[in-house]
């Protein structure tokens, strides 16, 4: 499955081949990343998860989400609150002068479930797909969000 080779990116901080994955480097890598106090790689992200998932399940993108030093909203955050659009928090790992780099709050759902919510662009909460949050811990950095349109 997807899910071990990816975990293993999000401790090691890179992108780990499946074959040294199963070799066993990754517990060492991971503890060379802590090591050098970088911050985790959804440091300052906020997310929610809205509806239902399949691929990867709620509970394996919690555990993900966590490990890489989110922090998990229980409540959907709403674009236009003062309280979300001044939050202090940034996102460290991604690239200056990005969207991302000013976005700190992520609705993440999933692209293949039957109910497509409406898309939020707006100052610090975007939505974003779960392929996203996949293709973020593979390149351990914050890629740009894919256009909605693109995902059909």
């Amino acid at each position: 499955s997807l899910m071990p080779g990816v975990e293993a990116c999000l401790q090691a901080g890179k992108w780990v081949p499946e074959a040294e994955h199963e070799a066993g480097e990754g517990p060492q890598r991971s503890r060379i990343n802590r090591c050098s106090l970088l911050p985790p790689l959804f440091d300052g992200c906020f997310f929610f998860l809205l509806g239902s998932f399949k691929t990867p399940t709620k509970d394996e993108l919690t555990k993900l989400l966590r490990e890489g030093g989110a922090q998990l909203l229980n409540r959907q955050p709403k674009p236009d609150s003062d309280v979300t659009q001044t939050v202090n928090a940034t996102a460290y790992h991604a690239p200056p002068g990005s969207d991302q780099a000013l976005c700190t709050h992520y609705i993440i759902y999933d692209p293949q479930a039957p109910h497509k919510p409406s898309v939020v662009r707006r100052g610090k909460v975007w939505s974003a797909p779960t392929t996203w949050v996949i293709n973020c811990i593979t390149a351990f950095s914050l890629l740009a969000v894919p256009d909605p349109e693109l995902l059909v």
